[in-house]
């Protein structure tokens, strides 16, 4: 007797008690329909650098890589030590992504990686004549 009273007393599962609102009802319409759609945001603008004179822009990138390479042509490798061997490296793959830049006509990119080849061709040829190319 005293299960049978405790099972009247529990209510079931997790169901709630609330009315159910009867078919078609405004109710019943507004628990069902979808939220309005908000409107798709346009795409963001690209935000580039402007380059006020083009040829002049292109002009210095083909300078600083030329500066670049000279240290690349003057420099053994195989005297170099491992982090000069990695400087090395560096400066050859920014010279290679500043030519890919300039022949896909992104000068604003070339400018960024032939500066970054240039700074790192003077810090090793700085290291080099200071000495540090010991292995």
């Amino acid at each position: 007797m005293l299960g049978a009273l405790l099972v009247a007393a529990v209510p079931l599962g997790c169901a709630s008690t609330a009315p159910v609102p009867e078919a078609g009802s405004a109710t019943e319409t507004a628990a069902i329909s979808p939220r309005p759609a908000t409107p798709a945001l346009p795409p963001a603008p690209q935000v580039s650098p402007r380059i006020d004179n083009e040829d002049q822009a292109v002009r210095g990138v083909k300078t600083q890589l030329n500066r670049a390479n000279e240290v690349v042509a003057q420099v053994d490798p195989s005297r170099l030590g491992t982090e000069q061997q990695e400087m090395l490296s560096g400066i050859k793959d920014f010279i290679a992504k500043a030519g890919d830049a300039l022949r896909a006509r992104d000068v604003p990119r070339a400018q960024v990686l032939a500066d970054k080849a240039s700074r790192l061709a003077e810090d090793l040829a700085l290291a080099l004549k200071n000495g540090k190319a010991t292995r």
